[in-house]
């Protein structure tokens, strides 16, 4: 079930028979966490309004040591003892870093820049012209035979040289955003929990269901012993204990446990051992 995004803090945890476990305390991607106990979001099986149910294999989540009762070939047995199995996960982030830079270098040069222009000025010519004879005006008698320098300015133009900054071009630096698929290894651990002591406790049934099939397996019943057939009986039972089959049915599981089991064997001649472990593992 897909509950991403849809869970909220402090819903209320139902089991399959409508019993009341608990609330959200928090949550990620992978676990809900009420109280001390951490269930996988893969054990909810449905979500009713602000309502999560669990299945019936999502229940021992909830079991604690001394009050469990776990239905075994038709009988009830308590005291079991819950070991957590813990595993580790590979979680993978992303962070921005600075990959690298560009460098842009600008370098200042000079240049000897011609230019014409064009100015004007006065040129002085003095020539003596000869008038005929006339009286000394009345204003100029006082300055009449004076001497002295008179002074006429010559005007011309000059260049004024001035220096503009411009802006002639620019240099346009365009970022673009790629992105590169890689894969990420690490190594992580995972706890594998022996069920020997539970299987001890089923292993005379075994014994038994083996018994029974001899009969039906003709001239080849005397080549074959329990012993030769117990590995079969307890991967199966192992197998159901897994979390990898967690939720999942035998017949679901039963390509990986063919190819995990089956190897060098025909499969047939396997399958309704492997079948019965599993089988009494999960309680019938």
């Amino acid at each position: 079930m897909d509950l991403k995004g849809k869970l909220r803090k402090g819903m209320s945890i139902f089991g399959h028979d409508n019993r009341e476990y608990g609330r959200i305390d928090r949550f990620d991607d992978d676990y809900v966490y009420s109280g001390e106990r951490r269930i996988p979001v893969s054990a909810f099986e449905r979500m009713d309004s602000d309502r999560l149910y669990v299945g019936q294999q999502g229940s021992r989540y909830f079991e604690t040591a001394g009050n469990m009762q776990t239905q075994r070939g038709g009988m009830q047995t308590e005291g079991e003892i819950r070991v957590p199995v813990m595993e580790e996960r590979l979680n993978v982030g992303k962070q921005a870093v600075e990959m690298g830079e560009v460098e842009i270098t600008k370098d200042v040069e000079t240049e000897q820049v011609n230019i014409p222009v064009e100015l004007r000025r006065e040129e002085v010519t003095v020539n003596r012209v000869d008038v005929p004879d006339r009286p000394i005006a009345a204003g100029d008698v006082d300055t009449a035979f004076e001497e002295g320098t008179i002074r006429v300015p010559v005007r011309g133009e000059e260049a004024i040289v001035q220096k503009e900054a411009v802006v002639t071009g620019e240099v346009v630096v365009n970022r673009e955003q790629t992105s590169d698929r890689q894969t990420i290894s690490d190594t992580i651990r995972k706890e594998r929990v022996d069920v020997d002591e539970n299987y001890a406790r089923d292993r005379a049934s075994f014994e038994e269901h083996f018994a029974g099939r001899r009969s039906g397996l003709g001239a080849r019943a005397d080549t074959r012993t329990f012993a030769d057939a117990e590995p079969n009986y307890r991967a199966g039972y192992a197998a159901a204990h897994d979390e990898r089959f967690a939720g999942r049915s035998f017949e679901d599981a039963e390509p990986d446990l063919r190819r995990t089991h089956g190897q060098g064997h025909s499969w047939e001649e396997l399958r309704e051992e492997v079948r019965e472990g599993w089988t009494r593992a999960r309680g019938r």
